[in-house]
């Protein structure tokens, strides 16, 4: 992900959800999602943006006082955010900085400094997860599309970001 995707986003003024980090590029984001309660305690004090704050750990929300997403079972904060976008509604969900990869490094962002950082083994984990919520994407009539730049996800279609806020604007016509 790159600063000019989220300024793409942030232009076309659709909701948008930060996963992790991602808040620290997507300033504009309505909602910041992290599963893991080892991240809030390392970096939920740093949010200096007006987010909603969610995750699906009953740990989190009730040591932090954000918000309580039901879910079950495993799971990775992107995936999980997934869910949540459906959860909340959604129809059609854009996927940024998914590259479920370690390639270019542990995340788009950099390494976590103060949490564990994926390994091989992890994102062989995060691969069955997301082909978990791809089916079920599918199952609810919710259209996910993977925007990622670069990514080894091969569960969900493929489309530029441009692409698909193009059609995406059709689609609301």
């Amino acid at each position: 992900m790159e600063a000019s995707d989220c300024e793409t986003i942030e232009k076309a003024g659709i909701p948008a959800i930060a996963v992790n980090s991602s808040w620290r590029m997507a300033r504009f984001a309505e909602i910041v999602y992290a599963g893991d309660a080892c991240w809030w305690t390392a970096y939920g004090a740093e949010i200096d943006i007006p987010a909603e704050r969610w995750s699906c750990t009953r740990q989190a929300a009730q040591r932090f006082g954000v918000n309580h997403h039901p879910a079950h079972g495993e799971y990775n904060s992107g995936m999980r955010a997934i869910q949540f976008a459906i959860w909340q509604g959604a129809s059609r969900i854009l996927l940024l900085g998914y590259d479920c990869s370690l390639a270019n490094g542990s995340h788009w962002h950099g390494d976590h400094e103060r949490t564990k950082n994926p390994d091989a083994k992890k994102v062989a984990g995060w691969h069955r997860q997301f082909a978990q919520v791809a089916a079920e994407a599918r199952a609810t009539g919710v259209e996910v599309l993977n925007c990622s730049r670069e990514t080894a996800l091969i569960c969900f279609p493929r489309l530029s970001l441009e692409e698909a806020l193009c059609s995406f604007a059709r689609c609301r016509d």
